[in-house]
């Protein structure tokens, strides 16, 4: 599911798996005022993720991305993140995003919940509260040392931050992580 400059939407009670590589759940790109609750959503790459994109139809504007709620959702996540924010993010402004209710039944690879930002953006006022990890299993498969359960992360990336505009590097501002609980 892609929403790309989408604004005032919901989804409620999607269940959904995708087994395709590079597949990734519920991608919400430069979007503003969206909820996303109760959904199942299984995913061979990043299960919710937010970026920021220029407008493919007009490339000097630059993405905006505000108030993103991710609430009470399953997520079993088979690579990747399965919480996931960039690293694509051109456009200077991404704030006020949660993931609230959360749990990971599994996540298999990459960190659970991960900020990257690769490009301009301002990244600011993003909780994570209230997640249940069942299995983390990072760091397996080829994901060589990467087996964080928190990645935040600044930093160009020659495979992602080039795709769609190059750009100086913004900043990650006013993380909150609360309620975390990792059972295995």
């Amino acid at each position: 599911v892609q929403y790309y400059f989408t604004q005032d939407s919901m989804i409620d009670g999607l269940k959904m798996i995708s087994s395709r590589s590079n597949g990734d759940g519920i991608s919400l790109q430069s979007c503003q005022n969206i909820l996303i609750k109760n959904c199942f959503v299984r995913t061979w790459d990043d299960s919710l993720v937010v970026k920021n994109y220029p407008d493919f139809r007009n490339p000097d504007i630059q993405g905006t991305t505000t108030n993103i709620s991710f609430d009470n959702c399953v997520l079993w996540t088979d690579l990747a993140q399965s919480m996931e924010i960039g690293y694509e993010t051109v456009g200077e402004v991404m704030e006020n995003i949660t993931f609230d209710n959360i749990t990971v039944l599994h996540n298999f690879h990459k960190p659970v919940m991960s900020i990257h930002n690769g490009n301009n953006a301002q990244i600011k006022n993003v909780v994570f509260k209230n997640i249940i990890v069942e299995d983390a299993s990072m760091g397996q498969g080829d994901a060589g040392g990467n087996c964080q359960l928190i990645d935040i992360n600044i930093k160009h990336s020659s495979v992602w931050s080039d795709q769609h505009s190059v750009t100086s590097l913004g900043e990650v501002d006013g993380v909150v992580f609360e309620n975390i609980l990792v059972i295995d």
